[in-house]
């Protein structure tokens, strides 16, 4: 009894590690360095809304300059990520693979598994195509194959959303504290968030709302993903002696790294390069 409530105390007290080497984990990692890129993505679309808007109280001349740059930024990490989504179909394939025997969802909802599995294995590989017309390796409208591997892969999470509504919020009393329930809950709010990003993007009919809702709810799911691969430390853990030390030395090495690199730039600028 005694180690179940130091377990449960122990599981309270765990919180985000905020220092360099947490950070570097998640950029480490692909997926992170993705998921860090996607926050800034869609916060790019909810500045682009809220310049629209009239919300912001700017001169006219620098909200236009200020909208200019905030979506060429967008652009630009739009087309960066796209490459972490080559043969992203590999991994869900095996996905599936494994839970035609395992059936995650139960024997019941085991038919939409496969459905949302097949669908979510099904709008990477279409995209493909849409890569190919960047590098201009093909022809067509990028909207029109954007939009329709898009509507897939919204339609899939509008069916993981309502699967996992069944699951965290109609289950037994008993259940609902159970771990499986909550991370039903946590799906489910994250499943219906990126249905409602993805299904502005692709114009899912019924879902198309602005760019507030679009980049607000990208940014949100963004945070959701970060979270839960942030490492964690226990909090009831004392601090380290040589912590402080360390953070002294990591602020001096970087601030000499951002002076010396403003100091190239500056000299680049200047023409020292010619």
């Amino acid at each position: 009894c005694r180690e179940r409530h130091k377990s449960r105390v122990s599981e309270r007290a765990m919180s985000l590690r905020f220092d360099a080497d947490a950070f570097q984990s998640i950029l480490s990692k692909f997926a992170g360095k993705d998921k860090v890129l996607r926050l800034v993505q869609y916060f790019c679309r909810l500045n682009k809304g809220l310049l629209t808007s009239g919300l912001v109280a700017l001169d006219a001349a620098d909200a236009k300059f200020i909208a200019g740059k905030n979506w060429e930024l967008f652009k630009v990490l739009m087309n960066a990520r796209r490459t972490y989504r080559l043969f992203n179909s590999v991994g869900t394939l095996i996905k599936l693979r494994d839970g035609c025997s395992t059936r995650p969802w139960g024997e019941k909802l085991h038919p939409l598994y496969i459905l949302t599995q097949w669908m979510m294995a099904l709008w990477p590989a279409i995209d493909h195509y849409r890569f190919l017309m960047l590098i201009k390796w093909a022809e067509g409208n990028q909207a029109e194959v954007r939009n329709f591997s898009y509507r897939i892969f919204t339609a899939a999470q509008i069916i993981t959303c309502a699967v996992m509504f069944k699951k965290g919020y109609l289950c037994d009393e008993k259940e609902a504290e159970s771990k499986e329930a909550k991370a039903a809950r946590w799906n489910c709010v994250k499943a219906g968030l990126v249905a409602l990003t993805i299904g502005h993007v692709s114009q899912f009919p019924g879902l198309v709302t602005n760019e507030i809702v679009c980049g607000g709810t990208g940014v949100i799911t963004s945070l959701m993903d970060l979270y839960k691969m942030w490492p964690k430390v226990n909090g009831l853990e004392e601090k380290e002696p040589n912590d402080d030390e360390a953070s002294a030395r990591l602020l001096g090495a970087s601030a000499a790294i951002l002076l010396t690199t403003l100091g190239s730039v500056s000299y680049i600028r200047a023409g020292g390069m010619k």
